[in-house]
């Protein structure tokens, strides 16, 4: 008579060895799309914190003009970056007319109006604001004169 030993345990160590295989094959899928993740954000965090502190701009000059109420500013880009910025504006407290996404090169110095609906008078305060997409900021108060 033939003693037939059984198979069992190859197959069971092959099937444990697959499946070891499989587990650690995602695993190790998971981590790489998480590390690529992290490190594409950590790149992207860094080149922005960058161009932050490499955006500089300031307001040079302001004037109003009380025949068709309008401010002109000339906002001066001495930054190494673009940058694109929103201007809000503040009348003896109110809340004024604003400008939004101006875009300014680096290096110029660009002439904006903004139109005022109701006239000022002489003596008014005007605080101006101007805001980049960056979040620098910047302020200026002009006194209408």
């Amino acid at each position: 008579m033939i003693q037939r030993k059984a198979l069992s345990p190859v197959i069971a160590t092959v099937i444990l060895a697959g499946v070891v295989l499989t587990i650690g094959g995602a695993i190790w899928s998971y981590s790489l799309g998480a590390a690529s993740v992290t490190a594409d954000n950590y790149v992207n965090d860094t080149l922005d914190m960058l161009y932050e502190m490499q955006e500089r701009f300031d307001v040079e000059h302001a004037a109003y003009n009380f025949d068709n109420d309008t401010l002109r500013l000339w906002i001066y880009n001495y930054g190494e970056v673009d940058i694109m910025v929103d201007i809000y504006t503040t009348i003896n407290g109110d809340d004024g007319n604003s400008s939004f996404n101006q875009q300014i090169s680096s290096g110029e110095c660009k002439k904006i109006l903004i139109f005022f609906k109701d006239p000022i008078t002489p003596q008014e305060t005007i605080a101006i604001k101007i805001y980049s997409r960056r979040q620098n900021v910047a302020y200026y108060t002009y006194y209408a004169q």
